[in-house]
């Protein structure tokens, strides 16, 4: 038989898994899984406003992640006259949803699951053909001319096994890779877990080796559940980051790392963690089992609680440093847990204040999968900064405390810390007020040459006090 001219043929590019660089069964997995836990902790009034929720979710369908590379491929045939057409199982109106714009180009959407139906329906080797590893050999046999969209070159050689070349190969574009795996770890954010040395610098024990030794494996297990923790919210808030102008860029959301390696990379996280605990104390262990609980409760239903999230953010982070006291086995001081409670809630409060406030630029007025509204920020701001300044009023407890005297020679010198505390705060919720400030502020102080200097002057006024 000869072949037909390609120009004279359409071409049928497959949905999910080719066009698309998510897999929407274990996106839609995920989601039935997320609405089912939050069915069992909501009360029955909050159940009409998830399914609500979830419905707008599913109509943002135009956010999905596109092969771009095969787009513009299917442009340039559309351009040249080509009979485009789409095969999936969904219908044409979700597709169109899915697809946007870029659903214009194919001039049909059909839903065949056989080789013989799209045989019957175009006629053998009367289309040409573009689908991935999924595909039943039939309906390459079929087909004209084949495009495989692969994240290796496994297909494409199996075919040419079976005598049927390949015309073109395009990149999957979610292969599992170090750039997307670690940015989907956010390792940026284990400086965080830096909270686990407080108690070893407080007290003083830098110089025991098994100490410094159980404080390092501590900080290893925060940081890997932490980064599972990013895992599961990006797995749970896929929809929600791609309607986001910055979140939408990431792994998950993006499609530059699929769900099945997401879900890999999560397991072995746990997995080394458990081996890590084996290692500490009980205590510890305990510690990392409430955070890891927590921070799933946080990713699941939380987070969309006025306030409460707050709150638990603030605990997320105390319990940073109350597993680091846990990890030297060493008391932890009331002043130090309710002066890290205070300011890590004030922080939580800068973080969702400054996300209220990129809303505002952005002229929406609702954060979505949040409690919050624009007209919020008022009293984010007046309570922020009170949590804040408590902190700074626990920390006059401590220095005139009789504690101090423990660890110090000379105690009088961490006045100074007061001023820098307050001067730091105050700085910080200035910049939030004026939009300076990314939705995390502990990243921010990181990266902000004022913030370091002040964290430098603290260290050394410590010294100078010891």
């Amino acid at each position: 038989m000869r072949n037909p001219d390609a120009s004279t043929v359409p071409l049928v590019c497959s949905l999910t898994g080719t066009l698309l660089k998510t897999d929407l069964v274990s996106e839609r997995r995920i989601q039935k899984l997320k609405n089912t836990i939050e069915g069992l902790l909501s009360s029955s009034l909050d159940l009409k406003r998830l399914q609500l929720e979830q419905s707008a979710k599913d109509q943002a369908g135009s956010a999905l992640p596109l092969n771009e590379p095969l787009l513009e491929f299917l442009r340039e045939e559309k351009k040249s006259g080509r009979k485009l057409v789409l095969l999936t199982a969904e219908s044409p109106e979700c597709a169109s949803e899915m697809l946007g714009n870029d659903h214009q180009l194919f001039d049909e959407t059909i839903d065949c699951r056989s080789a013989n139906e799209l045989v019957s329906k175009f006629g053998e080797k009367n289309y040409d053909y573009i689908g991935d590893s999924s595909t039943s050999s039939e309906i390459w046999h079929g087909a004209n001319k084949r495009f495989v969209v692969a994240a290796d070159d496994t297909t494409a050689k199996k075919l040419s096994a079976d005598g049927m070349s390949v015309s073109r190969q395009f990149a999957k574009g979610n292969s599992l890779n170090l750039k997307s795996g670690t940015r989907a770890l956010r390792t940026y954010q284990w400086l965080k877990n830096l909270l686990v040395f407080v108690p070893i610098i407080t007290s003083q024990q830098l110089d025991d080796a098994n100490a410094l030794r159980n404080s390092i494996i501590m900080f290893i297990c925060f940081s890997l559940i932490a980064s599972f923790g990013y895992l599961v919210n990006d797995l749970l808030d896929l929809a929600s980051d791609r309607a986001h102008p910055k979140k939408r860029h990431r792994p998950l959301a993006s499609g530059n790392l699929s769900i099945r390696h997401g879900v890999l990379i999560g397991a072995a996280l746990l997995v080394i963690t458990a081996v890590l605990c084996l290692m500490l104390p009980g205590p510890a262990t305990i510690v990392l089992i409430g955070y890891l609980f927590l921070t799933i409760s946080y990713s699941l239903y939380l987070k969309t609680k006025l306030m409460i999230d707050v709150v638990a953010l603030g605990i997320l982070f105390t319990l940073r440093v109350i597993g680091g006291a846990a990890a030297i086995e060493t008391e932890l001081s009331f002043y130090l847990l309710s002066f890290s409670i205070f300011i890590f809630s004030s922080l939580g409060m800068v973080k969702r204040f400054a996300e209220l406030h990129n809303l505002q630029s952005r002229n929406q007025l609702i954060a979505r999968g949040r409690s919050y509204r624009v007209e919020d920020m008022a009293p984010v701001r007046i309570i922020g900064i009170s949590l804040g300044y408590m902190s700074v009023f626990i920390m006059g407890l401590y220095i005139n405390s009789p504690v101090v005297t423990q660890y110090y020679d000379h105690p009088k010198f961490i006045w100074f810390l007061f001023p820098l505390l307050t001067y730091w705060l105050g700085r910080l919720w200035i910049l939030a007020n004026r939009g300076e400030v990314n939705e995390d502020p502990l990243i921010f102080a990181m990266k902000d040459k004022t913030s370091l200097l002040v964290v430098g002057l603290s260290a050394v006024i410590l010294l100078i006090a010891n």
